[in-house]
């Protein structure tokens, strides 16, 4: 492996095949008067590294369609602010590769004695439209007598 790296760091290798046939590569000439090739290489730039994607792998700049929109719940809380009150908070993210449009948060209750649906709430976020990689909030207070007791509260982000 050492060997590898130092010839690949080197900007001239050498070349030669010895009596048995085994092909030898190196960063200096051999002692004895085997037949050598040598071999100039030039060390190619750094890497830049960037955070942004380049025009070449950017999807709107192929033919092929560019991937959905899609929308996670980056965090949220739900403290309860009353017997019946829930605060319901937080952050969405767009990590689609479309802008996704009419982002909302909807939440959703189960009655907790006979486990029927009773809530469907939908929460708008801001900004109401995401870019891939953009980030939106929700903050709402919901007052709903499903949310009495230990009611299952389930959050799920929608959009166009």
């Amino acid at each position: 492996m050492v060997a590898w790296c130092s010839i690949g760091a080197a900007q001239t290798i050498y070349k030669w095949t010895d009596e048995q046939g085994v092909i030898h590569f190196a960063d200096t000439p051999p002692t004895e008067g085997e037949r050598v090739e040598e071999r100039h290489l030039t060390v190619p730039p750094p890497a830049r590294v960037s955070s942004q994607p380049s025009s070449e792998t950017r999807p709107e700049n192929k033919n092929e369609p560019a991937g959905p929109a899609r929308v996670i719940v980056a965090s949220s809380k739900t403290p309860r602010l009353g017997p019946s009150v829930l605060h319901v908070g937080g952050e969405v993210r767009n990590v689609g590769n479309t802008d996704a449009q009419r982002v909302a948060i909807t939440v959703s209750a189960v009655d907790s004695q006979q486990g029927n649906p009773c809530l469907s709430e939908e929460i708008l976020v801001k900004p109401g439209t995401l870019r891939p990689g953009d980030t939106g909030t929700f903050d709402a207070d919901i007052d709903s007598p499903c949310l009495i007791g230990q009611s299952q509260v389930d959050i799920a982000p929608v959009w166009d």
